[in-house]
């Protein structure tokens, strides 16, 4: 079930420009059940500490002190599977051994019976969990983040999965369900992931169209990164 959360809340905490990306996959050297054919990615979306320090310093926000203190800002974390099609198992059963929401997009997609791809040519790229920090909700980040690492972690895949759906906890009805999923659903829909069956949807790495909207989701946030800076007072 891919995630991800938008809610009103007060303004950006920090300078949304200084957010950068940071990619980490481990495998062991000699392959372990689906290894070979399952790639974990995990995406952390961050302010370096560092990095921000010479920020506030260059621009005389506050004393040495509080520079020296100041920490890493967490914006979010997001998970992704590359299911290499061409591994030596087979890749329905790599999914269906991860979660069983990762094994229901498996099931939609490679059951040919259902109107699946028979054999995608090319591997696919499964957006698992985009999950923002409470306080960068509700500014439009959820899709410009995943955008970027998709454009990432893509090449040489034939498409990208996501199957969209609440992520923060709440207990809900089926009716409170269905209207987060079709939210998020459209959200995802403006970087460029359509219906594909069953609440699964995709996104057609050969398609321009993604593309397109990706570099629409850019110019939103460099908007965005402006507005900040306009309402701090910055140039």
């Amino acid at each position: 079930m891919t995630t991800a959360l938008a809610v009103d809340g007060p303004p950006l905490p920090a300078d949304p420009s200084l957010i950068s990306l940071a990619y980490q996959h481990e495998h062991p050297v000699q392959a372990y059940e689906f290894d070979d054919t399952l790639e974990r990615w995990t995406v952390t979306a961050r302010i370096d500490a560092d990095i921000l320090a010479e920020n506030m310093a260059a621009r005389g926000d506050t004393n040495r002190e509080t520079l020296d203190a100041i920490e890493d800002v967490p914006v979010g974390r997001m998970s992704f599977l590359r299911v290499r099609m061409f591994g030596p198992d087979n890749p329905f059963h790599a999914m269906d051994s991860y979660t069983g929401d990762v094994s229901r997009i498996g099931e939609r997609v490679l059951d040919v019976a259902r109107g699946g791809f028979a054999h995608p040519v090319g591997d696919l790229l499964v957006m698992d969990r985009v999950i923002l920090e409470p306080e960068w909700r509700g500014f439009g980040l959820g899709p410009v983040l995943a955008g970027a690492a998709i454009r990432r972690l893509s090449p040489d895949c034939t498409a990208v999965l996501c199957e969209p759906g609440s992520a923060d906890g709440r207990k809900m009805t089926e009716e409170q369900h269905h209207e987060a999923a079709a939210k998020l659903a459209r959200m995802w829909s403006t970087i460029g992931f359509e219906p594909f069956q069953h609440g699964v949807h995709l996104l057609d790495c050969h398609l321009q169209r993604p593309l397109d909207l990706l570099a629409e989701r850019q110019q939103e946030f460099t908007a965005l990164c402006r507005s900040w800076n306009t309402q701090h007072g910055h140039r």
